[in-house]
């Protein structure tokens, strides 16, 4: 049924009821007569969702249950002459209804069937009248003080049909999970909001030494795959990092999140060691028939290092032999998108990176040139219009050299033949690779796939292309994607410890310094090559050579598999206005404290948090305004228990599982739905079809099998548990009590020009943030308990307290009593 055909229902038995009015009509008939018509052919429930008149023991029956298996509600009938008395307003707080005393036994009559069914929804209804309330709370709240829907009427119920069609339709409640009526805005409050705040839109300003570092830091911590000169290439040979293959006897946690090759397609080679990747694409390349070989799809996850293999592999993992058969030519499709339309650009770029990667075969040359268009010219000398010229040599030329220049005037014509040429008489195939298509949209991506299809066979060459694995398996089964056989190659990401590993060692040992000048706070410094590198050595030793490195384990959770997400929260570091670089470099030893770290990557050069700029995500979040803080716990929390239940085996289960269980439990479904997809955005779950590693997430991801990632065990289990993330995170979480928010708003103050706040204000802050966070969770209990999985049940902030914050909150206060420092900035 849809709402249209609801209302001319509706309205045909609007003028029906005129005439029933006239009679005396029981509760029963009230029942059969009326109610009967609204429920099933106005709202669209079916005899399945209803029970009629059941028992309730001393209460006696009560006239209808309806359900849909994860939502119930109560219905009670009056006699139609027996008038509700309402008032005029849309909405009215039950103490209000309870004022008239007509009202006041229906009220509490159907309370009492609620409470003996665990339910806590019903409906109120003499057939023309409603009240659509929720009359049970579980929150410890007055139940008195909940709103009513109310419908005063058939005329009212004509004039507002489609809020009374959205409260309680079948359609609406399967969809929503429940009657949903709004209450009245929430108070809701950020601190970042306080008008009174210094510097919010101001930027920390970075030091000197800052800013000698940053020339450093863009040759090693960002991409290494620029290979124009040799020295480039020695830098890729030295920091490359190689997978192996999956080691025996690992945790089945730690086998979970291994970044390898699905095992639901039996297209992708399944090899995750680079050499063996390397070996069988080199196999591909070389065909032993010299047939040209199917196109070569390079797939790989975000920031997962494909256009680092990309170089690797043509640059220095190659045989000579094999490079020399495979002329190769890289096109960063980044570049050329824009020309899809005018193709003779791209085949022009394509001739050019040929001729000055490739000067070794002179394709420029008056005489290769000749001989790649023999054929043509041979016709032309013998039987065509030049054959009068057979005996004038010098005018032949001219008409040869004429022919020529006509020839290179068409790129794409000129490229074929130059490929012909390559094939027959030298034994060699172009190879064109085509990286980064995964970076732009989804219909440019579509159109370079079938470019590189279309050049693949005008051209006879070899074709790479690499793209992300959630686009390759959105399409690989459409149209007209499903015609091409390519062979399909997963890049397994390396680990992230090895890559800044090596990234690191590089920069200590084989970077030339030089001497520093600059000042800091008006005082004149000078450092030495050799205080540079103490920096980097020093750093080296915090991450690699203490025992138990909370910031490589912050970086390796967080980031992985996407290796360039890592490097990104790394640099951001090293630049950060808050990073003390002048003491790190002026100390023969140091350790980097994690929550310096971490405020560092948060907040870049900012003095406060925004949780929609920062690379921390902030758990506490709301997706939808005055939403649950504790649901995205609450959904990691599930998915790693349903993932223990099989000792992380089986680590994905359908989205609709969690939402039904959810749902059954009180949630709201679309707000479910609403925070997955901003856990899918940030790479807290994942999805088996590997649609979160894509630029769009899908608004319905219900089809879905879904599983939660190492960054959100990360997230729910340890850092969540961290002083110095509730320091970040409470300044832009929407506080809803204003008690809670004047304690707070008192004790926040603005940072001084140095990004530091006193660390007694930050303590008391984040203690009342704590009581807030655990009144909401009090409040927010759930309506029904009974579920397998206990993180339905979990007591969050009890786990929160008791895995880490309170033994580090009473630290830091006894510190901060007994006037020891306490340095958290």
């Amino acid at each position: 049924m849809t709402i249209d055909s609801a209302l001319n229902v509706f309205n045909s038995y609007k003028e029906e009821f005129e005439a029933l009015k006239k009679q005396s009509i029981s509760e029963t008939d009230t029942r059969c007569k009326i109610l009967d018509r609204i429920l099933i052919g106005v709202l669209g429930w079916e005899e399945k969702n209803i029970t009629r008149e059941d028992y309730v023991q001393s209460m006696g029956f009560y006239d209808y249950m309806v359900s849909t298996g994860l939502a119930s509600f109560v219905v009670e009938a009056k006699k139609t002459l027996a008038g509700l008395v309402l008032p005029k307003s849309k909405k009215a707080k039950l103490k209000t209804l309870l004022s008239d005393p007509s009202n006041k036994e229906v009220i509490h009559q159907i309370r009492g069937y609620l409470i003996e069914k665990g339910l806590t929804h019903g409906v109120i209804s003499n057939g023309h009248q409603f009240i659509i309330a929720r009359f049970l709370n579980t929150n410890g709240e007055d139940w008195k003080n909940n709103s009513a829907i109310i419908f005063n009427g058939f005329d009212d119920i004509e004039k507002r049909f489609i809020e009374f069609y959205e409260v309680f339709s079948r359609e609406s409640i399967l969809q929503k999970g429940r009657i949903e009526i709004r209450e009245e805005t929430k108070f809701d409050k950020k601190l970042i909001g306080l008008s009174r705040l210094l510097r919010k839109n101001e930027k920390l300003v970075r030091n000197e030494l800052s800013d000698k570092l940053i020339k450093i830091i863009d040759i090693i911590f960002r991409e290494i795959d620029n290979t124009s000169s040799l020295d480039k290439i020695e830098t890729l040979k030295k920091c490359y990092v190689f997978n192996d293959d999956v080691r025996k006897h690992q945790s089945e946690m730690s086998l979970m999140f291994q970044d390898s090759p699905p095992k639901f397609d039996e297209k992708v080679f399944g090899v995750r060691n680079t050499i063996h990747t390397q070996e069988a694409i080199e196999e591909k390349l070389l065909d032993g028939s010299f047939s040209l070989p199917n196109p070569i799809v390079l797939i790989g996850g975000k920031g997962a290092g494909k256009t680092t293999f990309i170089k690797y592999f043509f640059k220095v993992s190659i045989k000579d032999t094999t490079r020399k058969k495979i002329p190769n030519v890289y096109i960063d499709f980044r570049a050329i998108y824009s020309h899809l339309d005018n193709p003779e650009i791209i085949y022009q770029k394509i001739l050019d990176e040929l001729y000055r990667e490739h000067s070794y075969l002179n394709l420029k040359n008056y005489a290769i040139l000749k001989r790649i268009y023999r054929d043509e010219i041979k016709h032309e000398t013998n039987n065509g219009l030049w054959s009068i010229f057979k005996n004038k040599p010098e005018e032949l030329e001219l008409k040869i050299n004429s022919f020529i220049e006509q020839k290179l005037a068409n790129s794409q014509d000129h490229l074929a033949a130059v490929s012909k040429y390559l094939i027959n008489p030298c034994h060699k195939r172009l190879c064109v690779i085509f990286d980064n298509v995964d970076q732009l949209d989804f219909d440019v991506q579509k159109n370079a796939f079938l470019f590189a299809q279309s050049i693949h066979l005008s051209l006879k060459c070899i074709i790479i292309i690499s793209l992300r694995e959630g686009y390759y398996y959105q399409w690989k089964d459409k149209p007209p994607f499903d015609a091409y056989q390519p062979n399909i190659f997963h890049l397994t990401a390396p680990p992230y410890r090895d890559v800044l590993k090596k990234r690191i060692q590089y920069v200590v040992d084989d970077h030339t310094y030089s001497d520093t000048e600059g000042s800091i706070e008006n005082k004149i410094f000078k450092l030495s090559d050799v205080t540079q590198q103490t920096f980097f050595k020093n750093l080296y030793t915090t991450l690699f050579r203490r025992k138990n490195s909370e910031i490589l384990e912050f970086l390796e959770q967080t980031s992985y598999p996407n290796i360039r997400l890592g490097l990104e929260k790394f640099n951001n570091f090293l630049i950060s206005g808050h990073t003390k670089v002048e003491e790190y470099m002026t100390k023969d030893d140091f350790n980097i404290p994690i929550w310096e770290f971490v405020k560092s990557v948060a907040l870049e050069s900012n003095y406060y948090y925004f949780h929609n700029k920062s690379k921390i995500f902030n758990i506490f979040y709301p997706s939808q305004p005055g939403g649950n803080h504790f649901t995205k716990l609450r959904i990691l929390h599930y998915l790693i228990n349903e993932a223990e239940l099989t000792s992380y085996k089986e680590h994905y289960i359908p989205s609709l599982k969690l939402l039904d269980s959810f749902v059954k439990c009180g949630y709201n479904r679309d707000n479910v739905l609403s925070e997955l997809q901003e856990l899918l955005k940030f790479g807290l779950i994942n999805c088996e079809s590997y649609v979160s590693d894509t630029h769009e997430v899908p608004l319905d991801i219900t089809g879905f099998q879904i599983s939660v990632t190492q960054s959100g065990i990360y997230y729910s289990t340890r850092l969540v548990t961290e002083f110095f993330y509730m320091d970040l995170v409470l300044q832009d979480t929407p506080i809803y009590e204003p008690s809670y928010f004047d304690d707070l708003s008192h004790l926040f103050c603005s940072p001084n020009p140095h990004g530091s706040r006193p660390i007694d204000r930050r303590i008391q802050c984040v203690e009342i943030f704590v009581k807030y966070l655990i009144n909401q969770e009090t409040r927010d209990r759930l309506e029904m308990a009974q579920t397998d999985n206990k993180a339905l049940r979990m007591n969050i902030m009890g786990f929160i307290l008791d895995s880490n914050l309170r033994a580090r909150m009473k630290t830091l206060s006894f510190n901060h009593l007994k006037g020891i420092v306490v340095n958290l900035d």
